[in-house]
């Protein structure tokens, strides 16, 4: 939705939309993503339910301020990325595109974007319960059939060399099915403040990884930790939802001693970096000056 000139945001789950009127309804768990450049407002209140009158949905003028999960800034003619959760803009910033919010709770929701010296437009999004959580499926409920448990695989260690921009990195990986296999918060200590890096954050509450591009990575400690003799290990499907910029992606994933490992490949498309195979010298080459390619 062009919620500005220059500026777009991105509403996930909607069922209904109405662009001319700046309204949408949607099933929860809905992501809002913020796009554009010299973004000077970003800004999502929770309005309640509101009530309906002669066909008008009626709503509060103000109401509660969404916590956003990604909403990061720059000052004026600065290069360096603030995190807003835990730094307070004080004066006139430019906000990052890519922030962005989960909505969760049914309601309405007023969402405001406006690039610098534009007047701010509002949006309006209704957030539903999801059709499965409220059983409106349009079918007589039947028995959930019982879920089989996720097959477990054998995945080895991977005996090839790793190199970063052409500098070797050490890295605790997997070999499956002769795909290798690393942990996220390792490939982003390992990019980090190159062109391709990202950041990485848990949201408990949804089973979700949220990655963003372009951001710098906040370590959390254990990263590139490589265990002196590493052996194979039962490796079972992980269930974790992926989100990249507040999209959903999908990537192959498995759950090894209590880490969730990544196909690189994967990720590498989904973050835009390089990745080569050199069969003569067992090598993998990680290459943060180019994007992703087959």
């Amino acid at each position: 939705m062009d919620g500005a000139p220059d500026a777009c945001l991105a509403i996930t789950s909607v069922v209904a939309a109405y662009p001319e009127e700046f309204y949408y309804e949607a099933e929860a768990p809905v992501t809002v993503t913020f796009h554009g450049d010299n973004l000077s407002w970003e800004d999502i209140e929770y309005l309640g339910e509101g009530y309906v009158e002669d066909g008008f949905v009626y709503l509060p003028d103000s109401g509660d301020t969404v916590r956003f999960a990604v909403k990061n800034y720059t000052y004026y003619e600065e290069a360096q990325v603030h995190d807003e959760l835990t730094e307070e803009p004080m004066d006139e910033v430019f906000y990052v595109s890519g922030n962005y919010a989960v909505l969760t709770t049914p309601g309405y929701y007023s969402v405001v974007a406006a690039p610098l010296a534009v007047a701010p437009t509002r949006a309006i999004i209704q957030v539903r319960s999801s059709s499965a959580e409220s059983g409106h499926t349009g079918q007589a409920a039947s028995e959930p059939a019982a879920e089989s448990p996720p097959e477990s695989v054998v995945a080895s260690p991977t005996t090839a060399r790793v190199l970063v921009d052409g500098k070797e990195v050490a890295f605790e990986a997997y070999t499956i099915d002769g795909y290798n296999y690393f942990k996220l918060r390792d490939l982003a200590m390992a990019l980090n403040e190159s062109e391709k890096q990202f950041q990485v954050t848990w949201d408990g509450e949804f089973n979700a990884i949220n990655l963003v591009s372009g951001h710098p990575y906040t370590a959390v400690g254990g990263e590139l930790t490589v265990s002196t003799d590493p052996e194979a290990r039962q490796a079972v499907p992980t269930a974790s939802k992926v989100f990249v910029n507040g999209r959903q992606v999908d990537l192959t994933a498995y759950n090894i001693g209590g880490y969730n490992y990544f196909k690189l490949r994967d990720v590498a498309k989904a973050m835009d970096f390089g990745v080569t195979w050199h069969q003569a010298t067992s090598t993998i080459g990680i290459d943060t000056t180019s994007g992703y390619s087959e």
